[in-house]
């Protein structure tokens, strides 16, 4: 029956939230989270906000998301330690003065409670690569990039 629900729309929850605008709760095997999507820097940013136990979110997600959004350098600088090296190995040129010549903020997670600690993560889709946009994935955990995954 969950299958059928999915299919054809019904026992969706959904959100309109003030901040994070329209969201949809999506429950996976590991929790919850409400996805979303609004802009920065004339892009598309799709947005994860973790729910446990299917709540909606907290004025502390909302504070996380706000830092960044107003400041999205802070995002890249988050990861630019790997973000450059992954570029580079990727695209086979220097990375460009300008961190927006490169890559396009595109995703970002939001940890429960907003968190800074728990694990989250940030994508950016890479504008130099043609065709491919390949989505390089920035997971951070205890506050530290760990890794990058490049998909695409």
């Amino acid at each position: 029956m969950g299958f059928l629900q999915r299919l054809f729309g019904g026992g969706e929850r959904r959100l309109a939230h003030p901040v994070f605008g329209d969201l949809v709760l999506i429950r996976a095997k590991h929790g919850a989270y409400w996805e979303g999507e609004t802009q920065v820097l004339g892009h598309p940013l799709t947005l994860a906000i973790e729910a446990p136990g299917g709540a909606e979110p907290v004025p502390a997600q909302v504070a996380f998301f706000e830092r960044y959004i107003h400041y999205p350098d802070a995002a890249f600088h988050k990861g630019e330690d790997l973000l450059v090296g992954e570029y580079e190995d990727w695209v086979r040129r220097q990375f460009p003065a300008e961190w927006r010549d490169a890559f396009a903020w595109v995703g970002l997670s939001i940890p429960a409670d907003g968190d800074e600690l728990k694990p989250w993560d940030l994508s950016f889709e890479c504008l130099q690569d043609g065709t491919a946009r390949r989505h390089f994935t920035c997971y951070i955990e205890r506050g530290h990039v760990v890794r990058v995954e490049v998909s695409g």
